[in-house]
């Protein structure tokens, strides 16, 4: 595995991971089935795997 889709939201400041997935397909019907249980929707981004907080560069794009 190289990378993991995390879907999240940004309505409030708790719990914001919604759930972690191993491929995009589960991770888009997943995001798709609860978006509206979110005033500002549901967000879903790939995330590159394994991941350290020593790597010396970390790229996360949101939106």
């Amino acid at each position: 595995m190289t990378t993991v889709w995390i879907v999240y939201h940004d309505s409030g400041p708790d719990e914001n991971i919604l759930g972690v997935f191993d491929n995009a397909a589960d991770a888009e019907d997943y995001q798709e089935s609860i978006k509206g249980d979110f005033p500002d929707g549901v967000l879903l981004t790939p995330f590159p795997v394994p991941w350290r907080r020593t790597d010396r560069i970390t790229r996360i794009d949101i939106g």
